[in-house]
């Protein structure tokens, strides 16, 4: 599964993503080395002209329907690549409102000596990574609007799996404009996109422990800790 995710946050993302002029204040506010559900956090969206724009969301799917029980509706912070088009909530979704997530990295756990050790994962390269995800915006009693967003999952390559037998889809630079572009309606068209990404164009180490807590959020957080070996 994916998360914790991490987005450092720079003017460089606008040229990475191609996105139309985003205001040079926002990007600090998008530096965060330690991304959690149910946080406003940016996507990258096409909008109706045809550009590629970053917006504020929140990580947890909103869905429109409600719970007959009466219960606080699901919001998935994952969805599965293989059961996309067979779930009703994520079907319509991958048809007309895909994104991208960018992430530099992602967090996963496991446990060492009878603890949780936290690993890093990010590009071996350093470039940015865009994880496909969906979105919605839904509008409350006051028909204020609000987006939310899902990261899809596909199986873990051998370096994930150790960890964990998911992992999040990282998009294939040339791939990205398909998956966003909202002239592609087909999805069997785009579901052929979402396969683990390699796993010789990443590395992995292992991280302090204070990541586990969402309130703990800086750069310390992504250096290795040479205490705990690489697993």
């Amino acid at each position: 599964m994916c998360g914790r995710y991490v987005i450092e946050g720079t003017t460089e993302l606008s040229e990475r993503f191609q996105l139309r002029q985003i205001p040079a204040d926002l990007f600090p506010e998008w530096t965060t080395y330690n991304a959690a559900p149910s946080q406003l956090l940016p996507v990258i969206v096409e909008d109706a002209a045809g550009e590629r724009t970053a917006l504020d969301m929140q990580w947890g799917l909103v869905l429109r329907w409600r719970r007959p029980d009466g219960k606080a509706p699901v919001t998935p912070i994952n969805a599965r690549a293989e059961t996309l088009l067979e779930k009703p909530m994520f079907r319509g979704l991958t048809k007309a409102k895909r994104c991208i997530v960018p992430a530099s990295g992602f967090y996963e756990w496991r446990k060492v000596d009878g603890r949780k050790q936290p690993y890093y994962l990010t590009a071996d390269d350093g470039e940015v990574w865009g994880l496909a995800g969906l979105y919605d915006v839904t509008h409350d009693e006051e028909n204020d609007a609000a987006g939310s967003f899902t990261i899809i999952t596909t199986a873990a390559n051998p370096l994930v799996a150790p960890l964990h037998e998911r992992m999040p889809v990282i998009l294939r630079r040339e791939d990205e404009e398909e998956w966003v572009s909202r002239d592609v309606t087909d999805p069997l068209q785009v579901e052929r996109l979402l396969q683990p990404y390699p796993e010789d164009a990443m590395r992995i180490y292992p991280v302090s422990p204070d990541v586990n807590s969402p309130r703990n959020n800086g750069p310390e957080l992504i250096e290795r800790d040479g205490v705990c070996r690489s697993p």
